[in-house]
């Protein structure tokens, strides 16, 4: 992916107040290809040093350029990524714990039609898989499997 590419995502899908959702899909994919993503997971010092990374400050940027400017003068003092992704997590968790449940829903009440080819179930059950996950739900491969089992007809028991 281009800078440019990647600079469009975070443009076309900046964070207003809604679609929080899709705003952190979109970032994560970002991080992702620039092989930022770590810096949400890895614990990093309190303030950015001499030490810190590219890829620290670089997350940081990219998230506070993706977000509105009332949530980026709200954000633009905290100075590691993590710390606005916890701010901006606490303040939008109910839209995503909301989505997340309605995931899981979804993949719950999963069954496949007659007629429908298994791959295109299969597919299209890896895409909520994928959503719950992004959305922060754990789910071990093994109940990953199991799960999509039950939601196959009876002749494949």
């Amino acid at each position: 992916m281009t800078e440019n590419s990647l600079s469009m995502i975070l443009t076309n899908n900046q964070l207003l107040g809604e679609k929080y959702i899709d705003w952190k899909r979109n970032l994560l994919i970002v991080l992702t290809a620039e092989k930022h993503k770590f810096v949400l997971n890895k614990p990093c010092p309190s303030v950015p040093t001499a030490e810190s990374t590219v890829a620290q400050k670089q997350a940081r940027c990219y998230i506070l350029g993706s977000i509105s400017n009332v949530l980026q003068q709200k954000h633009q003092n905290m100075d590691t990524a993590t710390k606005i992704m916890d701010s901006l997590q606490e303040m939008f968790e109910h839209r995503e714990r909301h989505a997340r449940k309605a995931a899981i829903r979804t993949i719950m009440n999963m069954r496949m039609k007659p007629r429908t080819p298994v791959r295109d179930h299969m597919l299209a059950l890896i895409a909520q898989f994928n959503v719950a996950e992004v959305l922060g739900a754990e789910i071990k491969s093994e109940t990953q499997v199991d799960m999509a089992l039950e939601t196959l007809p009876e002749m494949f028991s």
